[in-house]
């Protein structure tokens, strides 16, 4: 059974918005842009193949004539929680299927229980939050440029560069099992521009971006036999007062690391003092404060984290950290910048909040498109602007290969079984391994848009 087309409906035009609607023409979706601008409706109308609708997109009337009321999925993404809330629950009441708003205030973020059960939305989304959790995930991990949990935090994705001193350098993916105490599975490597599902003959090289999934426990141990240093964190710099600083302050703490928070508006330094009493906050200029300290208070700074809205800033202030010798440095950056390109070689990492909420919302999406409704998406993944995708199913009692070993699996070219899930315990999949249901089992592709886990297998 083909997937289903399915009409989804964006409110909110801006970053997100744009980015969801591009990525999910590009599934498939039927997709409508409402949008209260002119300009922007223009703009998104001669580069994407979507219906734009003005107006203000909690309207009864505007979502009612933009036809919200037949959105397999509704979703509000403007930059007013209380606007994306009524919009989702007049969507609700109009009849669309499910509804998606971000809601990013931190009150409102604390009541999504109450939002589901009581007025109807299907999924909250704070990219904000997401991408806090995303950066206190990079911390733990010096050499990692991406780390994504699943299995409830027991397994793990991680990507990574092979820097020249590996020991891994120049051997194969068989010697390396053969020869190291090494239990994780490297599923994916990108080598310039070419991305490679490796075979067990495949020869690392320095500077390969590698894809690693196993058990979170299974980490440590192996990055040990990788010869990469795990530094414990004891403090943090960051820069920028915004929701993201808020957070990540906050997971910070939590997880007793100390951190310190730098910015250059008095009156932002106050608010931001206040809300978060157990967090140092310097009314100063990153570079400036830099430069007064010592070369012994620089080595006591673990990591460095810009989360300003400018992404030159940000990225202009990590590079001047990286070239202190901060041993981990993290810069926010927007979706579409370029800018991004500037951590090519370098020990410092760019997160996009715009990219955290497409890949939830697009997950899900994905999850819908599935007519007979076997192998549901859990999870997905988008890597490599969406070149590279780790997709997570869920495997029901109808799903097909069931007790089929493995190794006697048809699939189709640049597919890779990356993981079974089986009761929270995540198994590296093997020859003789088999599916049952129950399980999740992620998968890896190449340049392909998974919607069940059927589409992974030649067909006939």
């Amino acid at each position: 059974m083909r997937a289903k087309k399915i009409n989804i409906n964006i409110v909110g035009a801006g970053e997100i918005g744009v980015a969801l609607a591009g990525q999910l023409t590009a599934d498939g979706c039927s997709v409508t842009v409402i949008d209260t601008d002119p300009a922007v409706l223009s703009g998104v109308a001669n580069t994407l193949d979507v219906f734009c609708y003005q107006g203000n997109g909690a309207s009864h009337a505007t979502l009612q004539e933009a036809g919200a009321g037949d959105a397999d999925v509704f979703i509000a993404v403007t930059e007013s929680d209380e606007l994306n809330i009524l919009a989702c629950l007049t969507a609700h009441l109009l009849g669309a299927k499910h509804t998606i708003a971000r809601v990013r205030n931190v009150n409102y973020a604390r009541q999504t229980d109450f939002y589901r059960d009581r007025l109807g939305l299907s999924m909250t989304i704070n990219p904000e939050l997401a991408v806090a959790r995303e950066i206190s995930r990079l911390l733990r991990f010096p050499s990692a440029t991406r780390v994504e949990v699943f299995a409830e935090g027991r397994a793990e994705l991680v990507e990574m560069r092979l820097q020249p001193d590996s020991p891994f350098c120049d051997k194969s993916l068989m010697d390396i099992v053969r020869r190291t105490d090494f239990d994780l599975l490297i599923c994916a490597v990108v080598r310039g521009d070419s991305i490679f599902i490796p075979k067990g003959g495949f020869v690392l090289r320095a500077n390969d971006i590698l894809y690693l999934t196993g058990a979170a426990a299974a980490f440590r141990k192996s990055f040990k036999a990788m010869e990469i240093p795990l530094r414990p964190l004891h403090s943090a710099l960051l820069t920028g007062t915004g929701r993201i600083a808020y957070y990540l302050a906050e997971l910070l703490a939590h997880e007793g690391v100390r951190p310190t928070v730098i910015e250059r508006s008095h009156e932002k330094a106050a608010a931001f003092g206040h809300s978060l009493p157990k967090c140092a906050v310097m009314n100063d200029d990153t570079i400036g404060y830099f430069n007064a300290l010592s070369a012994a208070d620089l080595r006591k700074v673990d990591a460095y984290i810009s989360l300003t809205d400018s992404d030159e800033y940000n990225m202009l202030a990590g590079m001047y950290a990286d070239s202190l010798g901060i041993g981990r440095v993290i810069c926010r950056v927007s979706s579409y910048s370029r800018l991004k390109a500037l951590d090519q070689g370098r020990r410092l990492s760019t997160v996009s909040r715009e990219d955290t909420a497409v890949d939830l919302i697009v997950g899900y999406a994905r999850s819908l498109m599935n007519a007979d409704g076997k192998d549901a998406v859990e999870s997905l993944y988008r890597l490599m602007d969406g070149r590279l995708e780790f997709t997570q199913f869920h495997v029901t009692a109808s799903s097909s290969h069931l007790g089929q070993p493995l190794k006697e699996w048809q699939l189709k070219p640049d597919m890779l079984v990356a993981c079974i899930l089986r009761a929270g315990r995540p198994i590296l999949p093997r020859g003789d391994d088999v599916i049952q249901p129950g399980d999740s089992v992620l998968m890896v592709s190449i340049g392909k848009q998974l919607v069940r886990l059927e589409d992974i297998f030649v067909s006939g």
